[in-house]
């Protein structure tokens, strides 16, 4: 891998030259553009396989340790006998409910 990374390092420096020489040969922004293009592509090559070099050499992490969630509140449960707006809603909603399976 290391061979391929290197030998490509080699190509791309050496087509960002040829570039850059042809874009001095006939005066086009667009051949030097081209040549800058190669350079780029080489650069982003280099800090690719640094960082997978990197990677392949560092310790491995171990995955971190999960705490159990707290426990979820305990919430008082309310009765109709208790509120009675509540049991005013609850009401309403069956009135509601048996008008649609009437329908």
């Amino acid at each position: 891998m290391h061979v391929l990374v290197v030998l490509a390092l080699y190509a791309l420096l050496r087509l960002g030259i040829w570039q850059w020489g042809r874009g001095a040969q006939t005066g086009s922004i667009r051949n030097y553009s081209y040549g800058l293009e190669w350079w780029a592509f080489l650069a982003l090559t280099l800090a690719g396989w640094t960082k997978f070099c990197l990677d392949e050499t560092a310790p491995a992490v171990a995955p971190p340790v999960r705490t159990p969630a707290p426990p979820l509140p305990v919430v008082k449960t309310v009765r109709e006998d208790d509120d009675p707006e509540l049991a005013a809603w609850n009401a309403r909603f069956a009135e509601l409910a048996r008008r649609d399976s009437s329908a």
